[in-house]
């Protein structure tokens, strides 16, 4: 009878395939991935009481590098817990304090141990995100008018927000591509000096009058939230060791798309800095996010604010405070979320439920490389392919450079792009949970479309956001590429106007209708991210989705 009801609940969640087809089509999967798809069969079992109970049938979540999704088991622990105990402000010895203290630092200790951190060696900071943790490294680096901030050009819009307080500092910043980055971790000649040790106006000291080096912060993100691709942590101990007595790196991880279903070993790498979001790891609870900072450079950041829990000591006349000393304690303003951080050790343990995180990537992997071959095979009557596919899955050590998104166009017979805006609606309409726009990474968004950046800084005023109606911009291409490819925009020259005058009979006075081309080019695409919770169904039915409505589509 239990059977049955684990049938009849799969069936319900559009976990069974309804044709002879899905069935066969199932099978073939399992038959290639079925050791590492789906955690021995629990999946099977728990989907649909974790997770599939709270969608409609035949609704597929898809947007897990948004968000993932929290378990019913998860969030029973979580209130079962609160109605047991009493739990009270951390800043006192009470006992529903000392409850609370004792029940936060047993969570930092997990934390710890999940990222195989020396407590020797990292504390958890909890801030409010992974933006949060951002802002707080940015506002307290030891920023000077020697600094620089160096950061990979694909990196989400809270990196890049960070170069405000280096710009305010007298510091610069510098945007590099990863090939630019792999060349100068490996001390190849790059033809740029990233280390600014003069400032912009001759030698100058920190601004606090002190000597010492120039303290530079280079980020990048373990896995870029637009199109997943894996960036190589080895940067870390490469860049972290070009310090020297006149320029110190530091190296920040952004690690909010990476660690929901990769490991991170902080034995292995050491970055002086990992920000990272629970919600992205496991749906609950939101508004809470945790700073991994080694001590060594916590004891470098500069804190101007204070408040709270941070301090020991102050005066409310003279100009008078002491910081507490352990830095989980200095860099958290007021009482720490300490429900919420409690809330956390659940989310950890249906991690470990389904074989730790290794698992969640081998599932992950699974569904990712069946999305990737299913959806690059999908053509067009003409032959022509129905997708182009952004980041490196065609690559041959695809598990080792790329993650669990997969980011497309959808194509029209001819090539041109169809409206990603029209698919997010369909998609909806239809059940699927999926996102669309530029992700917040404009550096990897504008460069897999071919987006300059002068034509991007014209719609101020004009595009408000990924939610807003303007998604196709009108700018001028050369002929040689097609309208609406996505290759990298070249600036037109002379020589590419006079090659195209040379083989036209069209009068002279008119070079550019020759050499160039108006093309409306996208500014979003369509982000469909895979989880711990993702199931073959979903790919499936995404599959069929996109080929039974898009094959041979014009509009």
């Amino acid at each position: 009878q239990q059977q049955q009801q684990q049938q009849q609940q799969q069936a319900e969640c559009g976990m069974t395939p309804e044709t002879e087809q899905g069935r066969q089509a199932k099978a073939a999967f399992l038959q290639q991935h079925g050791k590492e798809y789906g955690y021995g069969g629990l999946l099977d079992e728990l989907y649909p009481r974790e997770v599939g109970c709270r969608m409609k049938p035949n609704e597929h979540y898809m947007d897990y590098t948004g968000s993932s999704v929290y378990c019913q088991s998860q969030i029973a622990q979580v209130f079962e817990e609160l109605r047991g105990r009493m739990f009270g402000n951390p800043h006192s010895a009470n006992p529903s304090s000392s409850s609370t203290s004792n029940a936060v630092e047993e969570v930092r200790d997990l934390v710890l141990r999940f990222f195989n951190a020396d407590p020797a060696e990292y504390q958890v900071v909890f801030t409010r995100s992974a933006t949060g943790a951002l802002k707080l490294v940015g506002e307290t680096f030891p920023w000077s008018r020697g600094s620089t901030f160096a950061y990979l050009r694909e990196n989400h819009n809270s990196v890049l927000g960070m170069r405000e307080y280096a710009l305010q500092a007298g510091g610069a910043f510098k945007a590099l591509n990863e090939t630019f980055v792999e060349r100068w971790a490996q001390d190849e000649e790059c033809g740029v000096d990233l280390t600014r040790p003069g400032g912009r106006d001759g030698p100058l000291p920190r601004l606090d009058g002190e000597p010492g080096p120039a303290h530079n912060l280079f980020a990048f993100p373990a896995e870029d939230n637009f199109a997943g691709v894996k960036y190589p942590l080895l940067w870390i101990q490469q860049i972290r060791a070009k310090s020297t007595h006149a320029a110190q790196w530091r190296v920040l991880l952004d690690a909010a798309a990476y660690v929901p279903t990769q490991p991170l070993d902080l034995r292995e790498v050491s970055p002086d800095f990992v920000a990272m979001s629970f919600y992205k790891m496991f749906g609950y609870p939101t508004g809470l996010g945790a700073l991994l900072v080694r001590i060594d450079a916590a004891e470098g950041l500069k804190k101007l604010f204070w408040g709270g829990g941070a301090v020991s000591l102050a005066t409310s006349s003279a100009d008078f405070h002491v910081l507490k000393c352990r830095p989980a304690d200095k860099l958290e303003d007021g009482t720490v979320n300490f429900l919420d951080v409690i809330a956390l050790k659940h989310g950890f343990g249906m991690i470990e439920k389904l074989g730790g995180i290794r698992a969640i990537q081998a599932h992950v992997a699974t569904l990712t490389e069946y999305l990737y071959e299913s959806l690059s095979s999908l053509r067009h009557s003409n032959g022509k392919p129905m997708l182009q596919i952004f980041g490196k899955h065609h690559f041959a050590n695809s598990r080792q450079v790329q993650g669990g998104i997969l980011n497309f166009e959808l194509l029209r017979p001819n090539g041109s792009v169809l409206s990603y805006k029209a698919f997010e609606r369909e998609a909806a309409d239809a059940g699927f949970h999926v996102r669309t726009g530029a992700e917040c990474n404009p550096g990897a968004c504008y460069n897999y479309l071919g987006v300059m950046e002068t034509e991007v800084q014209s719609l101020a005023g004009k595009k408000e956001g990924c939610h807003d109606d303007v998604e196709f911009i009108t700018v001028q291409r050369s002929r040689a590429l097609p309208a609406g490819s996505s290759a990298q925009p070249a600036a037109l020259s002379s020589a590419d106007t006079l090659a195209s005058l040379a083989g036209s009979s069209v009068d002279l006075g008119h070079p550019a209708e020759v050499a160039s081309q108006w093309v409306e080019v996208p500014l979003g695409s369509v982000r469909v991210s895979l989880g711990y919770m993702s199931t073959w169904e979903d790919a499936y039915a995404l599959v069929m989705f996109i080929e039974n409505k898009y094959k041979d589509r014009s509009t």
